[in-house]
């Protein structure tokens, strides 16, 4: 470290996160902060990193994982985006492991049924879900090359369960889920939690800070992904009594096979009261068809969507989540009046679909204010890290 400035590297794909993650990072370290992005060809355009002065785009190439943990070694921090399998096989073939920071981004754990002793899917979703992921050719051609890409490269292929149960450091929102990890001994007891969100709120409600809900349509899931358990949200919908509200579902990205599936049923057992998103809106048109969501169902058993959640709460919906995903009990600690989909949204339940009321979303809003403001982030990520890498 020259001086009181700390190095840090991160290394991630070409995802969308990473935008915010560059901005959350050069607010609280400015000046300090590089991003690997490994690509297919270095000239090849990314599709959603914004190109700036402190991002580097790799090829891939031979040996690129102990390319870069060996890199790593020349700064204070390494930033993990994502536990996936290259990102793993970097922080095993590192020297000094104590120096970095894994950023759960979700799937690299929980779609490993084996590592968590339970399905993120409901009944009903996974009796459908084998018959609609069927990989077509193309994907299964791609499986072959990533296989052979990961044996010229040395890759274990259970380096995820390796590297997660030797971090010392793991970065989320919310302490539950690192508690969660804990527990299901996914994670070391001693492993160190850290502050972190790719989501705050002056990044993510730019330009709408001021909007309000400004309907009692419901909006349902996030992605045309089978942990929304759509299904297991459809027969409970049918119980209810939902006047003319629409039912919007947003399945613009994810399986399109399964969005198939998900459009189909839903306009045969909700006609006219049922609505999808399969193209990609321009932000401002997207938060037009949100605006008039006053009520919000997310029916994921585990971490996902977690900034429609934030934005949609700020909003002013009523959020609706499942018991068993971890950010229902950090809202639930934090004071939000966020709701069990299992406890409170039940046939016989007059305020089910009921509007917040202005004060409960004036409430929600100082809570999130002080819980994910970008003042507040900063301050928490700044002190984490200083904290213990300087």
């Amino acid at each position: 470290m020259a001086g009181d400035k700390i190095s840090i590297l991160h290394i991630g794909s070409d995802e969308k996160f990473l935008n915010a993650a560059n901005y959350v990072f050069e607010k609280a370290f400015p000046g300090s902060n590089l991003f690997i992005i490994p690509h297919s060809k270095k000239s090849a355009p990314l599709k959603y990193v914004e190109i700036k002065s402190n991002i580097e785009v790799v090829p891939y190439q031979k040996n690129l994982t102990e390319i870069l943990a060996k890199r790593s070694e020349m700064y204070d921090c390494i930033i993990l985006h994502g536990i996936g399998d290259f990102n793993s096989h970097i922080f095993l073939s590192s020297k000094n492991k104590n120096k970095f920071i894994g950023v759960l981004w979700g799937a690299e754990l929980y779609n490993r049924q084996e590592l968590l002793g339970r399905s993120v899917l409901g009944k009903l979703t996974a009796v459908i879900e084998p018959r609609l992921y069927r990989k077509s050719l193309i994907e299964q051609f791609k499986d072959i090359l990533r296989k052979i890409y990961y044996l010229k490269q040395n890759i274990n292929q259970n380096s995820v369960k390796e590297a997660a149960g030797s971090l010392s450091y793991l970065a989320t929102l919310q302490k539950e889920e690192h508690d969660y990890f804990v527990e299901r001994k996914i994670i070391r007891d001693d492993c160190i939690y850290v502050p972190f969100t790719y989501y705050p709120l002056e990044f993510i409600m730019k330009g709408i800070m001021n909007s309000i809900v400004n309907g009692n349509d419901i909006l349902l899931g996030n992605s045309a992904s089978s942990t929304n358990n759509h299904l297991e949200a459809f027969e409970l919908l049918k119980q209810m009594v939902i006047g003319n509200r629409k039912i919007v579902v947003p399945l613009s990205y994810g399986n399109p096979v399964y969005a198939n599936y998900i459009q189909k049923e839903g306009e045969a057992q909700f006609g006219e009261n049922f609505s999808v998103l399969r193209k990609f809106l321009p932000l401002a048109d997207y938060n037009k068809v949100v605006q008039k969501c006053g009520i919000v169902i997310m029916n994921h058993y585990r971490q996902q969507g977690i900034g429609n959640i934030l934005a949609s709460l700020w909003l002013g919906s009523k959020v609706y989540l499942n018991g068993t995903n971890t950010m229902y009990h950090y809202l639930k600690r934090i004071g939000i009046r966020i709701y069990s989909i299992e406890k409170e949204l039940f046939p016989g339940n007059e305020a089910a679909f009921q509007n917040l009321t202005f004060e409960e979303i004036d409430h929600n809003r100082r809570i999130l204010h002080q819980e994910i403001g970008e003042e507040h982030i900063i301050h928490r990520l700044r002190e984490s890290i200083t904290g213990h890498f300087s």
